[in-house]
């Protein structure tokens, strides 16, 4: 039982992972269970004793997206693995309420996070991408969404709070400053993939430190 149950896994993760490169090269809309099945190198019979249909299917990828991107804000933000919403929310607050934590140095370091995995996963963030283009039409898209960007405000709202509490960030209002950087996160993230430049890394994470730091400093 235990055997299957891992090739069960193999299988569904494979088919996910083909699933993600379909939806980069062909988009959301276009893609089909034909597409995915020949990329993963599998029988479409096989496809469909893990997936019932293409509609499943693509949620398993929406799916996929949204751990990729909570894993990789818990990696940024040092935030605890696992939890319920409210219980981390209360753990980010007490983490960056400790004085030994400096706000200042994390978000240079999430900064470098950040752009480095923009520049070694440009399938997913191209597939993030074609996901919010679905958002007005796509109501399981909509709902992930909206669960995705609460959790990045609030996290990030909390972490702006403390930086004002400590001395650290000057005064602004926690969510609009949240809600302003998100916005400038996610700019820098599409960008680099719909006008990839040749950009030195390092250059880009420090000027970009900047900016932020320039915007919550004192």
């Amino acid at each position: 039982m235990g055997r299957r149950t891992e090739i069960c896994d193999i299988r569904r993760e494979e088919l996910t992972q083909a699933a993600l490169k379909c939806i980069a090269v062909k988009g959301y809309d276009r893609v089909t269970l034909d597409d995915v099945t020949r990329e993963a190198g599998l029988s479409k019979g096989i496809a469909s004793y893990y997936f019932k249909n293409r509609e499943e299917l693509l949620a398993s990828v929406i799916q996929k997206m949204w751990d990729s991107i909570v894993d990789l804000t818990r990696k940024i933000l040092e935030l605890p693995a696992e939890g319920e919403d409210q219980e981390i929310y209360e753990k980010v607050r007490a983490y960056y309420a400790d004085p030994k934590v400096d706000p200042l140095a994390l978000i240079r370091q999430g900064i470098r996070f950040l752009v480095e995995w923009i520049e070694e996963n440009p399938t997913a963030v191209k597939v993030v991408l074609e996901f919010w283009c679905q958002v007005p039409r796509n109501p399981m898209i909509t709902d992930l969404n909206r669960s995705m960007y609460r959790y990045l405000l609030d996290v990030s709202a909390i972490i702006i709070e403390e930086g004002v509490r400590k001395g650290v960030f000057r005064k602004r209002n926690p969510r609009l400053a949240a809600y302003i950087l998100i916005s400038g996160f996610t700019g820098l993230a599409y960008n680099h993939i719909i006008n990839p430049s040749d950009l030195d890394r390092k250059a880009l994470q420090k000027d970009f430190s900047e900016l932020v730091l320039a915007y919550l400093g004192k």
